[in-house]
């Protein structure tokens, strides 16, 4: 486990101001243990948690933990691998496969006793509509959904506003935008592996979400802000979806219940108590699904900060609100709970295998193609979840894993030393930077290596496994 360093940069943090650098944020060094819950003295350990409507969003200093739009790969701090770098060895960048969460959106879980404010989407427009696959055909004219209440409709919305949940938002738009111009300045203009215009050694993907969807949208017009046609966005059938638990296994289930029946985690939630119980009389939230786990609270907390909304108060009584002590022990119990599921439970490897096992091996396979010599791929961009980054790090062995947060993003890089086509070595970044692992610091290791990391949770017979 690393330590927090010494020469480092001052951040805020509720109830304290931590030492921290940016790269510090990423690990906090006591997140396998509940005390990083309740110690409110360390407030959101360095992370960013606010931003406005708009975009682009970038926290600071650059390169800090920012939920609401990650750090990526941007020519300012963008470094070669060492061994490059140095010119100790001399070689290219052959190969990207880049993984990345959604950019920010609106929440999933509204609060049972319902919102206290708005929520306003009239500043973006999804776009919903179909055409053929010719030009020559009758060509749609672009429709976007505008949510609107009509006097005459009885019921009433959770909340009031013109926004779906979940939706992707303006501020995120603008956040993939500048996501994708940062990504062609480090991969297209300085390394030279982007085409100028997509062509067929490009491969997109994103599970069947809209907030993916629209991601990919923003994203690759930041890569090719001047190209004027169509690109497929690839998409599997949801029901054997390897993303975004698109396909029906039972251990998924039993495999989650067992690992939510250990000491650690009865031990999370007595040190969460009271915090849980004040939340759920306060908004409303007293139902399991609220009580039980982080999940619905984080999303909703992190909706409204990352969006330039407050945190909530009680629709019955306003001035009994959420305060910023509250909503930082939320997040730093959302954080746990994400690197128990992924690095710490005990029942971990067969859970990464029933989640995330298969595209794991479809990720290698890629990369193991190139090392092959038949790769007909320079660059494949997949948009998808923070259920599926999470378990993708934890087979990486990351040594401590907060929240994948709004725009989290993983870099599989393939070089290859000049002339020798046998001999490709990998970098893994995360958020931007080489990921830190108790493998040590993926920053340039044999191919061979990161398959022999990554492989034991590929499993060999999911049908079975998933009963």
């Amino acid at each position: 486990m690393r330590t927090v360093s010494t020469a480092s940069i001052m951040l805020g943090a509720a109830g304290s101001v931590l030492a921290l650098t940016p790269l510090d944020t990423f690990y906090p060094p006591t997140l396998n243990d509940t005390s990083y819950i309740s110690n409110a003295s360390i407030g959101t350990y360095g992370g960013i948690y606010k931003a406005g409507t708009n975009g682009p969003t970038e926290g600071t200093p650059y390169g800090t933990y920012d939920y609401c739009s990650m750090p990526h790969p941007r020519t300012q701090e963008y470094k070669e691998p060492e061994p490059i770098g140095k010119g100790t060895v001399k070689g290219k960048l052959v190969y990207l496969e880049y993984l990345q969460r959604h950019q920010r959106r609106t929440p999933y879980n509204i609060l049972p006793g319902g919102e206290n404010q708005p929520y306003q989407c009239d500043n973006v427009r999804p776009y919903l509509y179909a055409g053929p696959n010719s030009q020559s055909g009758v060509q749609p004219i672009p429709m976007y959904a505008q949510t609107y209440q009509d006097p005459t409709n009885p019921f009433t919305p959770d909340v009031n506003g013109t926004c779906q949940y979940p939706q992707i938002t303006v501020g995120g738009v603008q956040d993939g935008y500048q996501h994708g111009r940062d990504l062609w300045k480090v991969y297209g203009e300085k390394l030279s592996l982007l085409p100028a215009k997509p062509n067929d050694r490009v491969w997109f993907r994103s599970s069947d979400s809209a907030l993916t969807q629209g991601s990919a949208g923003a994203v690759l017009r930041g890569v090719w802000p001047e190209y004027d046609g169509a690109l497929p966005l690839h998409q599997m059938v949801s029901s054997v979806d390897t993303v975004n638990e698109g396909y029906s296994c039972d251990a998924i289930d039993t495999t989650l219940d067992e690992l939510e029946s250990t000491a650690e985690w009865k031990e999370h939630l007595t040190v969460t108590d009271t915090l849980r119980s004040n939340l759920g009389s306060m908004l409303g939230a007293t139902s399991s699904s609220w009580q039980d786990t982080f999940d619905h609270f984080s999303d909703n907390f992190q909706a409204r900060l990352c969006n330039g909304y407050d945190l909530p108060c009680s629709v019955t009584n306003s001035s009994d609100c959420v305060t910023t002590e509250m909503a930082d022990e939320v997040f730093r119990a959302g954080d746990w709970e994400w690197n128990y599921y992924w690095r710490t439970n005990p029942y971990v490897k067969k859970y990464i295998q029933v989640v995330e096992g298969l595209f794991i091996g479809e990720v290698l396979a890629r990369i193991q193609a190139v090392q092959d010599g038949t790769s007909t791929l320079d660059y494949t961009h997949i948009f998808i979840h923070d259920g599926d980054l999470g378990p993708i790090l934890g087979s990486l062995g990351i040594n401590a894993l907060r929240w994948p947060a709004m725009g989290s993003n993983i870099a599989f890089e393939v070089w290859e030393a000049e002339g020798k086509h046998d001999d490709l070595y990998v970098r893994v970044l995360y958020s931007g930077q080489p990921v830190e692992t108790i493998h040590g610091t993926l920053d340039w290791i044999k191919l061979s290596e990161l398959v022999d990391i990554m492989s034991p949770y590929v499993p060999s017979d999911i049908v079975t496994l998933c009963g």
